[in-house]
């Protein structure tokens, strides 16, 4: 007999941060983590701070602040995980601060924080202001291997198929997704999914900031390619998904297993 596949339940979240109000932000993530009944809950990109290139020196934490610490202790108190972007400090070979990464936060149910997973794909003008992260790996969250993928990385086949590769079981992706590219993401979530046959969620935010208009429409799909869930591209809303992890598929649509490698250098 064929067992049933385990689920994530998740909860993604498309909301707009206040700008430069990492008090504010945090109370909203939170406030999510008490109310959702999901295992782990996906926040956007730059979450914590809002979408900021200027100044942003004054917006870093590091994974031993007050804030980050406080949300571990939510995360023990409720037993859920988190994802939600903020900016971490970059430090050089002698501990000094050489400049901030775009990077996602990510916290156990137990209240454990793992290592910060830094954007490796930076767009437009984050290139001017962030260091790219030097890792593509998968982290192991709420007892399952989950691939983090940070916006503009969604763009990039590579990184999907290289979380993949390396043992990645659902994509966990967030966002800053801004107008006029919302059919980039609607292609390239869809694409990551089917492509890799790994479920997928993207929390991308809404409103305006740093004279963007982002475009929303978070989602979740399947490993099959069905959308699960969706929102629309304005609204501020949240919704929960039980995702099928390592659902049995046709060997036919088996991508990985069916790669000539030896042919792609």
């Amino acid at each position: 007999m064929r067992s049933t596949p385990p689920q994530l339940r998740v909860t993604v979240v498309q909301d707009s941060p206040t700008p430069r109000d990492l008090q504010a932000n945090a109370q909203a993530i939170e406030r999510v983590l008490r109310e959702s009944d999901a295992y782990v809950v996906v926040f956007p990109e730059l979450f914590l701070s809002g979408y900021q290139i200027e100044r942003i020196d004054e917006l870093q934490v590091d994974l031993d602040h007050e804030i980050i610490q406080h949300l571990a202790e939510v995360c023990r108190e409720t037993g859920r995980g988190v994802l939600f972007g903020f900016i971490e400090p970059a430090t050089g070979a002698g501990g000094e601060t050489i400049g901030s990464y775009n990077a996602y936060a990510a916290i156990d149910r137990d209240g454990t924080v793992l290592p910060a997973i830094r954007k490796t794909h930076l767009f437009g003008s984050e290139r001017e202001v962030f260091v790219p992260g030097e890792s593509i790996e998968p982290i192991t969250l709420v007892d399952t291997r989950v691939g983090v993928i940070n916006c503009f990385e969604l763009e990039f086949p590579e990184v999907a198929r290289t979380l993949a590769l390396r043992g990645a079981e659902v994509f966990l992706t967030g966002s800053a997704n801004m107008s006029p590219y919302f059919a980039d993401h609607q292609i390239a979530t869809h694409a990551r999914a089917l492509e890799n046959r790994i479920p997928l969620v993207y929390a991308n935010r809404v409103g305006t900031e740093s004279g963007h208009a982002f475009c929303g429409g978070s989602r979740a799909i399947s490993a099959d390619g069905e959308v699960l869930k969706q929102l629309d591209s304005a609204e501020r809303a949240s919704f929960t998904v039980n995702l099928e992890i390592g659902a049995e598929l046709d060997d036919e649509v088996l991508l990985l297993a069916q790669r000539r490698p030896e042919l792609y250098a």
